[in-house]
C-alpha cells in the first residue's frame, strides 16, 4: 500500500497506521531527512531476516537502530567524547554513529561488538517513533549493491508487496547520511554523505586542542 504523507507535518492517522504495521512485524518504507529508509522492528529476529531478505543482504552486514534522543544511546552503547562532540554539533540529523555495543544482540543489530545508532531529524521518523513502543531499525530502501532510489515508485518496483506500507513524501534526491565509527578514540568515517568529512575533522580538531 502506498500512502502520501506530508514530510513536514505528517498526518496523525497515517502515522498511527504505520506504527501499527511496524508493531505487528510488517516492513515500512518512510522518508528520512536524506533518502527513503526501510524500517522494521529491531527486537524480532524474524522481522530482521525478512527485511534482509527483501534487501538481498547478508545478516553479517550491520543495520542502524533509530533512537528518539541522545540519552537513549546509553541504553545500547558506550559513549565517548568524540560521539558527544559530534552529536552536539550534528544531531538530530543525517549521521549514524557506530559505537561499542553494551547490549547483547545478534547480527545484524550488533556486528563485531558494534552498533549503529541514527537520531533522525525527519518529522516523519520522529513522530513515528513516538507512537511505537518497540525498537525500530532502519536501512536504505534499495536492493544491496544497487543505487539508492529517490522516489517511492522505484522502491515499489524493487520490493513490491514484500513491504506492507510505503509512505510517499515525493522526490528525495539529496546526499545520503554520513556513517562514522566512534567506537575508538579516533573516529573513522565509514561513509561520507550529507555531513562532510571536513566538518567532522574540524570538530575533532577542536576536541583535541
Amino acid at each position: 500500500m502506498i500512502v502520501r504523507i506530508d514530510p513536514i507535518l505528517p498526518e496523525k492517522q497515517t502515522l498511527e497506521h504505520a506504527a501499527a504495521v511496524l508493531t505487528a512485524g510488517g516492513l515500512v518504507v518512510a522518508p528520512t531527512e536524506t533518502r527513503y529508509g526501510l524500517l522494521g522492528r529491531a527486537d524480532r529476529q524474524d522481522v530482521l531476516e525478512k527485511l534482509y531478505e527483501v534487501k538481498q543482504r547478508s545478516l553479517d552486514s550491520p543495520t542502524a537502530l533509530l533512537i528518539r534522543d541522545f540519552d537513549e544511546v546509553e541504553q545500547y552503547a558506550r559513549v565517548n567524547r568524540a560521539a558527544i562532540a559530534l552529536a552536539e554539533r550534528f544531531l538530530p540529523g543525517p549521521m549514524t554513529l557506530v559505537l561499542s555495543a553494551t547490549c547483547d544482540w545478534p547480527p545484524p543489530r550488533v556486528v563485531n561488538g558494534k552498533i549503529g545508532l541514527r537520531w533522525s531529524s525527519s518529522p516523519v521518523v520522529r513522530a513515528l517513533l513516538d507512537l511505537v513502543e518497540v525498537p525500530v531499525t532502519a536501512t536504505s530502501a534499495n536492493i544491496t549493491g544497487q543505487p539508492e532510489h529517490g522516489c517511492v515508485q522505484e522502491i515499489v518496483d524493487d520490493f513490491e508487496d514484500r513491504v506492507a506500507l510505503y509512505l510517499d513524501s515525493g522526490s528525495l534526491t539529496g546526499p545520503v547520511s554520513t556513517v562514522i565509527d566512534c567506537s575508538e578514540d579516533q573516529p573513522r568515517v565509514l561513509r561520507e554523505g550529507a555531513v562532510a568529512l571536513e566538518e567532522i575533522t574540524r570538530i575533532m580538531d577542536e576536541l583535541h586542542d
